[in-house]
């Protein structure tokens, strides 16, 4: 009887256990998804409102297809 309870006690811990890594590790992607889109929105508004051709340029690399459509845009604008 005593080793029965050791073992679900075992097994229930080990079920908290994957749940609060999984919990992490969901939290950990949506923290740097959400840090990446600002980012990338930031880098948006500095590349059509601020001439800023560094940001075009990082958007040009890592933005989404919408970013980087706006941004090769904006270069050809100003003629870069």
């Amino acid at each position: 009887m005593y080793k029965k309870i050791i073992h679900q006690q075992k097994k229930s811990y080990m079920k908290n256990l994957f749940l609060m890594f999984s919990i992490s590790a969901v939290g950990t992607l949506a923290l740097t998804h959400s840090m990446t889109q600002g980012l990338n929105t930031s880098s948006l508004n500095q590349c059509t409102n601020n001439n800023d051709n560094k940001a075009c340029s990082y958007l040009v690399k890592h933005g989404s297809n919408f970013e980087k459509k706006i941004a090769q845009q904006t270069l050809l604008i100003r003629g870069l």
